[in-house]
């Protein structure tokens, strides 16, 4: 195969799918084509664990646990699902799996114990291992779920006496990893990614922004997710620089302290995390820090401009889905360049047009429309859902569900969702999910959920509830929905509609389907402070 190559280092939406080719045929491949010229270097840092690792002492870390999966009897193809926040056992578990042609399903280790089993279940897993922080949630009785210190300590059974390279045979167009993300119905979809999916977008960032050997990335979002994994750790890898993860959830406290310590060139953060960090009462630094890519929501520009005052560094911003591995389209220019309002240029390794979403005819430079994506970047389909694969993935592209229009330079411009989707700090929620949970507690006879403007993370989550008991108190029934629903899915608010001024009943149209644009106007009017 060619070796990797850009045509145009503009980068224009109209080259992307041709410009890109590459040697590598799987994730480690990439990898080891760093490993061999770059073996002492440093690789990963981990500081809360006090961990170090260069590229070699990685290898021979991950390779530990891929021999433990051969003699267990795994091979490729075979799906594990791993449950780790920030720590060195996600990283090596992962690309121990990946070297065997594995299909890795990494989960949210804040969800319930129900979410879990359903992704667990619905991939085919046919191993689950997890972390010890989130052993108190597991049952166990399912066999399926193993203890990562278990895991270790184990003899492995059917040993495998074939000495011939386990990764041979993986290809570029394989499945590498299903990410499951929050879907219409209440249950999540999983998105199905290739090894090519995961080189093209790190390739696509790293070429963006110029990384090289030298780039030093912070990774403070969760690795489950694909803005973790792809901007901060395999962008970087690409070129053999390093990363800095920080383990556990986003210390947004020692954020500067490992800017400074361990001189952080990139970083990838969600738009709302920036005025948290303008909240704080830290003055400009001088730093290493060449730019801060940020997604997950629309940026406001008075907090961009007053960041980029105060800190004296760019903000860049992209757009992008689960379904194009991470981002699809970026505003890559500095403030003297910068085209105001827009979400930037298609990435370089895919395409992307505006589409009339009634008869799927491209629009005209300037109309709204349904942003549609296809390319190197965009998932195969979706994991077991044959019905949504064929509305989402529609004539080689993928319908986003968002609006937005384009203009004659080939920057792109986000309108709104389709759809009632709730983005809280990066992290997508369907109302459904909200719902579905709610439905459970024998209380609730009606319920809706819809999204609320929120200061620090874009969006958050607001319930309104018609219960037949009164004398219940909306703190009743945050006990209950942690039993069905992850931490970070929680509502920052429940209104029971019984104690509400100027409303009797969830508002409703002539067919009994709920009114959500009326629950937030009255929201707006009524409730918000």
């Amino acid at each position: 195969m060619k070796k990797t190559s850009l045509k145009d280092s503009n980068l224009s939406h109209q080259l992307c799918s041709k410009s890109f080719n590459t040697k590598f045929n799987s994730v480690e491949e990439l990898f080891l084509s760093k490993h061999k010229v770059r073996k002492n270097k440093k690789f990963i840092f981990f500081p809360e664990e006090n961990i170090e690792y260069t590229y070699d002492e990685f290898f021979q870390e991950y390779k530990k646990i891929s021999k433990l999966l051969i003699k267990k009897g795994f091979k490729k193809k075979d799906k594990i699902s791993i449950i780790f926040f920030n720590e060195t056992a996600f990283l090596k578990v992962y690309f121990a799996a990946l070297s065997l042609g594995m299909i890795v399903i990494p989960i949210n280790p804040d969800l319930s114990y129900d979410e879990i089993n359903y992704i667990v279940k619905n991939s085919s897993s046919k191993l689950c291992i997890y972390s010890s922080k989130i052993d108190f949630k597991i049952k166990k009785n399912n066999k399926k779920y193993v203890l990562y210190d278990k895991f270790l300590k184990e003899r492995g059974a059917n040993f495998s006496k074939n000495k011939k390279s386990i990764n041979s045979n993986i290809k570029i167009n394989d499945t590498a990893i299903i990410i499951y993300t929050s879907g219409t119905t209440g249950n999540p979809k999983g998105v199905v990614l290739t090894h090519k999916n995961i080189i093209a977008d790190a390739f696509a960032i790293s070429k963006n922004f110029k990384f090289d050997s030298n780039t030093r990335t912070l990774c403070i979002l969760p690795m489950f997710h694909n803005n973790g994994q792809i901007i901060t750790f395999f962008a970087p890898l690409y070129n053999g620089g390093s990363t800095v993860i920080s383990t556990g959830k986003a210390n947004l406290y020692n954020f500067w302290n490992y800017i400074s310590k361990y001189k952080i060139t990139w970083t990838s953060i969600m738009a709302s995390i920036l005025s948290i960090l303008l909240s704080m009462k830290k003055k400009r630094l001088n730093s290493s820090l060449k730019g801060i890519i940020c997604g997950g929501q629309v940026l406001n520009d008075e907090v961009r401009l007053n960041f980029e005052k105060r800190f004296k560094v760019s903000i860049f911003e992209g757009y992008g889905l689960t379904e194009t591995t991470a981002y699809a389209c970026l505003n890559r220019y500095p403030q003297s360049k910068r085209v105001k309002g827009t979400i930037g240029k298609a990435l370089g390794v895919n395409d992307m047009a505006i589409f009339n979403p009634n008869n799927f005819k491209k629009m005209k430079i300037g109309q709204e429309g349904e942003i549609c994506i296809k390319g190197h970047n965009v998932a195969k389909y979706y994991h077991n859902l044959k019905k949504q694969n064929k509305k989402s993935f529609f004539k080689g592209w993928f319908r986003s569900g968002d609006y937005g229009k384009m203009d004659s330079k080939g920057n792109f411009y986000f309108s709104g969702r389709k759809d009632s989707l709730i983005i809280k700090g990066g992290e997508n929620i369907y109302p459904a999910e909200i719902e579905n949970a709610l439905y459970k507690i024998k209380e609730v006879q009606e319920c809706a959920v819809i999204g609320i403007p929120d200061e620090n993370l874009g969006e958050n989550i607001c319930a309104f509830i018609k219960t037949n008991d009164k004398n219940k108190s909306p703190n009743n029934y945050y006990e209950k929905l942690s039993k069905y629903l992850g931490s970070y899915k929680l509502p920052k608010e429940i209104y029971l509609i019984s104690k509400l001024k100027n409303m009797n009943e969830i508002p409703k149209g002539p067919t009994k389907k709920i009114l959500y644009r009326k629950l937030k106007k009255y929201y707006e009017k009524e409730l918000k402070n």
